[in-house]
C-alpha cells in the first residue's frame, strides 16, 4: 500500500494469511486486526511510521470509535480511564488471530496503549521495529505462544501524573508454554525494560536495557490479566542470559495499587521458579529518589531474588498466591558498581510483604563485590 492510503482499510480487506507491505511515510492511525493473522512489512524502522498525535494527559487524546480491540483493552486494563476508549488504542493490535502474525520494518509512535500487541496468538514474530512513547507496552505478547520478539528498539516518554512512564518496552504476559524468544532488543526510559509475568518457557538473551526503573523483571503473579483474571500460570522455566543492564535508575510508582516504589534495579526474579540468570553484565544500577518523593520499598541493586506476597486487596477473588522464588541458578554474571548491593536475596522483613526464598537457589562464578547476605559475594 502507498502513502496516503489507510492501513486499517487494507487490513479490513485482507484475508488471514495475507501480506501487507507499507511504503515509507507517516500514517496517523491506530489499527485493529480482529481474528486475522497477517504479515505486515514496512519500508524500515524510521521510514514507515504508524503514529498517534502527541499528548501529555488523557484528556488531550482524540476520541475513537469502538472496535473489538479497544473494547477488549478497556475491559482488561485496570490502569486506563474507564470513561473513555481514547487511552486504549495501539499502533497495531492483533486480537485472537487465527493464523501466525509477523510485523517488521516500521516504527510506532505515541499510542496510549501499545505499539504492537497480540492477544491469543499462536505464532507471533516482531522484529526490526522501533517504538517511541507508548504508555503500556512497546511490543506485547499476551496469552500467546511461539513468540519471537527480536532486534527491536523501544524508547519511553515520561508524561504528566498520573500517567508518568510506560509500563514496559517489551512485555510477555499470561502465556503458559510461551516458547518465547526475546532477543537482541534495546529498551530505554520505561518503567520496566523487559517484563515477563505469568508466563512459562523461553529465553531473554542479548538485550540491552538502560534508563528504566527495572531493567528486566521476571514476575510470577497471583492471576492472569489477559483476557481476564480467571487463569493462573506458574511463572518460570526461562533463561536470562548475556543481557546488558546498565543504570536503570528511574523512579517509579508501580503495582496495581501504586504501593511499590522502585528505582535502581538491574534485574529482578520475583516468585518464579526454574530460572537461569547466566553471563549477564549488570552495572551502575542504583536508586535515585527525586526531591520530595517517598523512599523506595522494593529491593534495589544489581540483581534481586524476591519472594513477594501480593498487597492485600489487590488480587482477584479466588486467585492463587504465587509461590516463593526457587530453583534459580545465578552463574557467571559480571556485576559492577551497583548500589546498595550487587545481589540481594529475599528474606522476611517485618512490616513488609517480603517472604523467604524457596529451595534450589544457586550462586556460582559471579564477579561481584557486595551482597546481602554477604556470603553470596564472599564477603
Amino acid at each position: 500500500m502507498q502513502r496516503g492510503e489507510s492501513i486499517q482499510a487494507a487490513v479490513d480487506k485482507a484475508r488471514s494469511g495475507d501480506t501487507i507491505k507499507i511504503e515509507a511515510g507517516d500514517y496517523r492511525e491506530a489499527v485493529c486486526v480482529d481474528r486475522k493473522g497477517l504479515t505486515i512489512v514496512g519500508a524500515g524502522a524510521g521510514a514507515t511510521t504508524i503514529s498517534w498525535p502527541r499528548w501529555n494527559t488523557v484528556r488531550e487524546l482524540p476520541a475513537v470509535k469502538p472496535t473489538p480491540c479497544w473494547t477488549a483493552q478497556e475491559a482488561a486494563d485496570n490502569e486506563g480511564d474507564p470513561t473513555t476508549l481514547a487511552d486504549d488504542v495501539s499502533g497495531l493490535f492483533f486480537l485472537n488471530p487465527n493464523k501466525p502474525v509477523s510485523v517488521s520494518g516500521l516504527t510506532t509512535k505515541n499510542h496510549p496503549a501499545s505499539g504492537i500487541a497480540a492477544w491469543g496468538a499462536n505464532g507471533y514474530a516482531v522484529h526490526d521495529t522501533a517504538g517511541i512513547g507508548h504508555e503500556r507496552y512497546g511490543v506485547l505478547a499476551a496469552a500467546s505462544k511461539n513468540i519471537s520478539i527480536t532486534g527491536n528498539y523501544e524508547k519511553g516518554v515520561v508524561r504528566a501524573a498520573p500517567v508518568l512512564g510506560g509500563t514496559a518496552g517489551i512485555g510477555l504476559g499470561d502465556s503458559d508454554k510461551a516458547a518465547a524468544d526475546i532477543i537482541g532488543n534495546y529498551v530505554e526510559g520505561y518503567n520496566l525494560g523487559v517484563f515477563v509475568r505469568e508466563s512459562r518457557g523461553g529465553e531473554i538473551t542479548g538485550n540491552t536495557v538502560t534508563g528504566n526503573c527495572v531493567g528486566i523483571l521476571f514476575f510470577d503473579d497471583s492471576a492472569t490479566e489477559i483476557p481476564n483474571t480467571n487463569g493462573f500460570v506458574l511463572g518460570g522455566d526461562f533463561a536470562i542470559k548475556q543481557n546488558t543492564s546498565v543504570a536503570n535508575n528511574r523512579y517509579c510508582i508501580a503495582g496495581r495499587d501504586g504501593s511499590q516504589l522502585v528505582s535502581g534495579v538491574g534485574m529482578s526474579i520475583t516468585n518464579a521458579d526454574h530460572v537461569q540468570v547466566l553471563n549477564n553484565v549488570i552495572k551502575d544500577n542504583r536508586p535515585v529518589i527525586p526531591a520530595g518523593a517517598a523512599p523506595i520499598n522494593y529491593p534495589a541493586g544489581g540483581l534481586s531474588l524476591v519472594s513477594f506476597a501480593p498487597p492485600p486487596g489487590t488480587s482477584p477473588p479466588g486467585a492463587q498466591a504465587p509461590g516463593l522464588v526457587e530453583y534459580v541458578d545465578v552463574i557467571g554474571n559480571k556485576f559492577v558498581n551497583n548500589k546498595p548491593v550487587d545481589i540481594w536475596l529475599t528474606r522476611p522483613i517485618p512490616g513488609t510483604l517480603l517472604q523467604p526464598a524457596g529451595p534450589g537457589i544457586v550462586f556460582r562464578d559471579n564477579r561481584c563485590s557486595l551482597s546481602d547476605p554477604a556470603w553470596i559475594c564472599g564477603r
